[in-house]
């Protein structure tokens, strides 16, 4: 049996100088590279803001979405204005601009039922004069126009419906005062000597209505002094007319008077 006991230390010392280089090598690569590790600059800590984060909004167009056009916002017209109507409408009542179309009070709710009210006095322009009965409504008439032209050319302005006030009453006469509510005339306006300034008649009156002809209206009198007598209701022996309408013909069955009596 043979023993290489002697041979394989003698390989072994022939191998050492090349074991040795690689051994050699091997300490240089190492040691090199551990200089190079220690001798390298070591990154600096970069430091920088946190990212924002990403934006939620929904994309424009997201896929597959189909693009509609954005609808304009709708211009309404603007509202044309109101015209200014120049009829009072229909049922409400007329308002007169002319205040000469004035009356003393109110028109009556009921002009068959005669009403109460208290008469507020007026500046008045009046003509003072007799008649007899026959000619009443001429009288009336003709004393109207002639205070009426005389206070135009005064420059004195008409507020009302004509009034006749009959002071003193007879079988065949009566005596007047002819006139028209005005305006307060500042100073002293020249006017004929038969026609005087002065008030309307005022206070508490009762008010009854007429309608009907002139002709006809000493029946309206007649039941005039069977309400007061009834009602025990004293009243002065001067009494007012209104006359709401112009009327010439003593005839007309469209004639409307208001009559006042002053309470005592």
């Amino acid at each position: 049996m043979h023993h290489h006991t002697t041979a394989l230390p003698r390989h072994f010392l022939a191998a050492a100088p090349c074991l040795f280089f690689i051994a050699f090598s091997f300490a240089l690569f190492f040691g090199t590279g551990r200089t190079l590790a220690q001798t390298a600059p070591k990154p600096g800590v970069v430091e920088s803001a946190p990212l924002a984060p990403p934006t939620t909004t929904a994309p424009a167009n997201p896929p597959g979405a189909t693009t509609s056009p954005t609808p304009l916002p709708s211009v309404q017209p603007a509202p044309a204005t109101p015209q200014a109507q120049s009829q009072p409408p229909a049922g409400s009542p007329s308002v007169s601009a002319d205040a000469s179309q004035a009356t003393l009070g109110p028109p009556p709710s009921d002009p068959s039922t005669p009403d109460e009210l208290n008469i507020a006095p007026k500046a008045e322009a009046f003509l003072v004069g007799e008649a007899s009965w026959d000619d009443a409504l001429t009288t009336i008439r003709d004393g109207q126009k002639k205070v009426k032209e005389t206070l135009g050319k005064a420059g004195i302005k008409i507020i009302g419906r004509p009034l006749t006030r009959f002071v003193k009453t007879g079988d065949d006469k009566f005596s007047y005062e002819i006139g028209y509510p005005i305006e307060e005339p500042t100073g002293q306006p020249s006017l004929p000597p038969d026609i005087k300034l002065g008030t309307t008649p005022s206070g508490a009156a009762i008010r009854f209505v007429h309608h009907g002809s002139y002709d006809d209206i000493d029946g309206t009198y007649e039941a005039i002094t069977v309400d007061l007598d009834a009602k025990g209701i004293e009243v002065n022996d001067a009494f007012l007319e209104e006359y709401v309408n112009d009327v010439s013909d003593p005839s007309d069955p469209d004639l409307e008077v208001y009559i006042y009596v002053f309470k005592k």
